[in-house]
């Protein structure tokens, strides 16, 4: 669980980060437009966050973590090919936005879901330790990849750390805690002592 975090923070994070250098230097874009495609994710995840909620209530965490790392992965490898921006490219960060709230709403209930009561501490720092460490990291490799390689090789880097962050999903096998349903629309006030 926590390699999977790592990738796809290290995926997520490289393309925001990189994004308006990216815009200016292949889709020859100026001033501040690239910023709309950004905001766009934003607005659809926050958008997304409740639904998100309750589609994972009915298939579960895991199911819905993989559904959201391959619906990004395959936005950013739709985002290869593209040349120049294109509004499409909106609809791409529309559904890149929708894949992070699935993957963001569900992976922390899962680490706290893997921890016992009084270890809920150490498993919350984990979880900001592999994330942090992805967000750290990923600005200097694929800076290093942009630099020195070229700015075309930001997608197929978020696309591999995407896929990466799926296969390493498959092997998750704790957290992913369905909750049972309950007999009467009062039972779902009750606090567990």
């Amino acid at each position: 669980m926590l390699a999977s975090i790592f990738l796809w923070f290290t995926a997520y994070n490289a393309v925001t980060t990189a994004f308006s250098r990216y815009t200016k230097v292949v889709w020859k874009m100026e001033g501040g437009s690239f910023a709309n495609c950004l905001m766009v994710a934003t607005v659809a995840a926050i958008l997304s966050y409740i639904p998100i909620g309750n589609i994972s209530a009915k298939i579960g965490r895991k199911k819905t973590i993989m559904g959201g790392v391959l619906l990004m992965a395959a936005c950013y490898g739709g985002a290869i090919f593209a040349r120049e921006y294109h509004p499409i490219i909106n609809v791409a960060f529309a559904l890149i936005g929708v894949a992070w709230a699935a993957i963001n709403v569900n992976s922390y209930p899962m680490i706290v879901a893997m921890s016992s009561g009084s270890d809920v501490g150490k498993f919350t720092g984990t979880y900001y330790t592999f994330s942090m460490a992805a967000q750290i990291l990923t600005p200097v490799l694929s800076g290093f990849l942009l630099e020195n390689v070229s700015y075309n090789t930001l997608f197929p880097y978020a696309l591999f750390f995407s896929l990466m962050a799926f296969l390493t999903m498959t092997q998750v096998r704790h957290g992913d805690v369905k909750p049972q349903k309950k007999e009467s629309i009062l039972e779902n006030f009750d606090v567990d002592d």
